[in-house]
């Protein structure tokens, strides 16, 4: 009952801020500039989108000890897991899919292990990019409430980071941090070097974007600005960023190129990553596995 009302107010929250974006963005020039995007560029932050989940499947890789899931298999999987991230309602549905699939092969303590490092070391590549920009280009940032959510989640993680370390002393997490802990520096380095890797690439595929709508934005500033905006909207207060991702993109970039164009880049890279995702469906009606999550 609790998680239905959590997420009746997400859906909440979105639709109220949907309905607020159509209120003061001029809709029908939104939609225009979703027609008028060069479909090629469109394709290409879609491939982009594709190309960075390769990229965070090597850095799965590096945490899974078992030969047979090889590159391709995981690579597999990885897409199937983005899918259901846009299926299921929630951030970490696509996370416990993964799980299912691989914890035969692995057992269960390494499937959780496995993916709960990768996405550790990803939101920690992102949360070092996030607070460095927001440090080095304060002045440049708009001075909005939103953006303390940057530093905050920084020094959260950092926090959670030493809580997480203090209950694996307990017995029940023993065996889960054993595993943690029996990765070598030079993993974990290796983890954080894919992991920016993905974070270019997803700050490229936003630029293309741009570009296919004739907007002119330099790389420098989505650069900045994106993995703040992707840092404010992993809040759990939306269905999937929605409504808070375009009032990001309005706050950060409307100002030189007006609230509508903006609004357009970001539906349409929500839409790259669907139809991208779309990959990950095909790839599990190919494999026709059952998960029966619910069941065990």
């Amino acid at each position: 009952m609790k998680k239905y009302i959590k997420l009746s107010i997400r859906f909440i929250i979105s639709v109220s801020l949907i309905f607020y974006l159509f209120y003061k963005v001029d809709i029908i020039h939104v939609a225009n500039s979703l027609i008028l995007i060069n479909p090629l560029f469109f394709l290409l932050a879609s491939f982009l989108y594709i190309l960075s989940s390769y990229i965070s499947t090597l850095r799965w890789k590096i945490f899974i000890s078992n030969s047979e899931l090889t590159t391709s298999k995981l690579f597999s999987i990885y897409l199937i897991g983005s899918f259901f991230n846009l299926a299921l309602p929630g951030t970490v549905g696509g996370d416990i899919v993964k799980v299912f699939m691989i914890k035969e092969k692995t057992g269960v303590t390494e499937a959780l292990a496995s993916v709960f490092i990768e996405r550790y070391t990803g939101l920690a590549a992102l949360l070092i990019i996030g607070f460095g920009f927001f440090c080095l280009f304060y002045g440049e940032i708009p001075k909005q409430p939103l953006i303390w959510t940057v530093p905050l989640s920084f020094f959260a993680f950092i926090i959670g980071t030493a809580f997480l370390l203090w209950i694996s002393n307990f017995k029940f997490f023993k065996t889960f941090r054993d595993y943690i802990l029996s990765f070598q520096r030079k993993q974990i380095i290796q983890a954080l070097v894919y992991s920016l890797g993905v974070q270019i690439i997803v700050i490229l595929s936003v630029y293309v974007i741009f570009i296919g709508l004739n907007l002119s934005v330099s790389f420098f500033k989505v650069a900045i600005f994106l993995p703040i905006i992707i840092l404010i909207t992993m809040l759990p207060i939306s269905i999937s960023g929605t409504g808070v991702r375009e009032w990001c993109f309005i706050l950060f970039f409307s100002n030189s190129l007006g609230q509508a164009n903006v609004v357009a880049v970001s539906i349409l890279w929500f839409l790259s990553q669907v139809l991208a995702s779309l990959v990950g469906g095909v790839e599990y009606l190919r494999l026709n596995k059952p998960l029966n999550i619910k069941k065990e």
